[in-house]
């Protein structure tokens, strides 16, 4: 039994230098320093938004940004509700910055988002692209704290998004929040370490012509998801552009919290089935089999703790050296994006991420799942 204790406290240690690694990334990042005024383009995919496009749309034409040097393109992937009525309504006040493009049929299964995306990029010559959700709001300040990242160097930049305190209705919320946040701060981190992981198209911008450069979505364009890390990671293999996190609170962007459990886990389900296909990151693949087996110690572990003897005392010591380190960058992202209040919700957060990472894991291997009205199919294989 002492074995086993020994191997869960070997994967608590590859944990601490990996997260610690990150933590190491975040004092990397640099605030953007380029004064070139680029064109941009921000496309917007929609699919059934009319309770949200509206005030996104509002955000967007609320930039500090020159009016004349970026575009809205919304594009409507097949809504059944008011959402392209809401969006005419808005470009006869807008007419020179707004279009609105219907999603044609689509040449990939599932990768509706994608499809939608590329679209969207087909219709401009603008120099950057910039993805946002059409359930976020921006700050108005997002485009010219993105664009400042722009150095010549750098082919992508990403950002955070957070759930806006407005929107976080009860404790729920309030751990979705924590836990979204820590996430986001890891892969800030990551890009940090330059050895990018994850990103989030909500807030994302990249150069028209690297996009061209590694041929799109290519050979990723099988999955539903990974419109932003998958493209994030391939940029980064194929290219020497530069990817960057921007870290000044003026570039966040927000959603809104998953209203129950089943939307959470049909959305976490759907982030988890892009890791099946990190399989360019070899050392990233084994680092993730690493990660789920700790936690599957501590899950079985701390139970049987309660019971058997010589499990007593070394499920709560490894439980407590993955909640030190992950306090460490939760704390660092929270002060980062001045969310310090919900670190109150840290331990049961902590206790929380346990079975549901479990429970993911497994889901985004080998289940199906729901995102925006449409049943998707895991795709397994490619």
């Amino acid at each position: 039994m002492i074995l086993l204790h020994l191997i869960a406290l070997g994967l608590l240690l590859i944990y601490i230098f990996k997260i610690g690694g990150y933590l190491f990334g975040l004092s990397r990042l640099q605030p953007g320093n380029n004064t070139h005024p680029y064109s941009i383009s921000v496309i917007v995919p929609a699919r059934n938004e009319e309770n949200h496009i509206a005030a996104c749309l509002q955000s967007l034409f609320q930039q500090t940004y020159p009016n004349e040097l970026y575009e809205i393109i919304v594009i409507d992937d097949n809504s059944t509700d008011k959402t392209a009525e809401i969006v005419k309504k808005f470009i006869k006040q807008h007419p020179t910055n707004l279009r609105l493009v219907q999603h044609d049929s689509h040449p990939y299964s599932q990768a509706y988002k994608k499809a939608a995306i590329e679209q969207g990029i087909a219709l401009t010559q603008n120099e950057i692209i910039a993805t946002t959700d059409a359930d976020c709001i921006v700050q108005p300040t997002w485009l010219e704290g993105i664009i400042r990242h722009f150095t010549p160097q750098v082919g992508m930049v990403s950002g955070y998004i957070l759930f806006h305190p407005d929107h976080e209705k009860n404790w729920f919320h309030k751990v979705q929040a924590l836990e979204f946040l820590a996430l986001t701060t890891v892969g800030a981190g990551a890009i940090g370490q330059n050895a990018p992981i994850i990103s989030n198209g909500a807030n994302l911008a990249y150069r028209r012509d690297v996009f061209r450069q590694v041929e799109g979505f290519k050979d990723i364009d099988h999955l539903p998801s990974g419109d932003d890390d998958l493209l994030m990671q391939k940029i980064h293999r194929l290219t020497d552009w530069q990817i960057r996190f921007a870290i000044e609170t003026e570039t966040i962007n927000f959603t809104y919290p998953c209203p129950d459990l089943k939307t959470f886990l049909h959305q976490r389900t759907r982030w988890a089935s892009k890791s099946a296909h990190y399989h360019h990151r070899p050392s990233l693949t084994l680092f993730l089999i690493a990660v789920y087996l700790l936690y599957l110690y501590i899950f079985i572990g701390l139970p049987l703790s309660l019971f058997v003897s010589s499990f007593a005392w070394w499920p709560w010591l490894i439980f407590a050296g993955k909640a030190a380190i992950d306090f460490f960058i939760t704390t660092r992202g929270c002060f980062l994006t001045k969310q310090q209040h919900l670190l109150w919700y840290f331990p049961l957060a902590e206790i929380l991420q346990i079975p549901y990472i479990l429970w993911v894991g497994i889901a985004g291997l080998f289940g199906n799942y729901q995102w925006k009205d449409r049943k998707i199919k895991n795709p397994r294989h490619k």
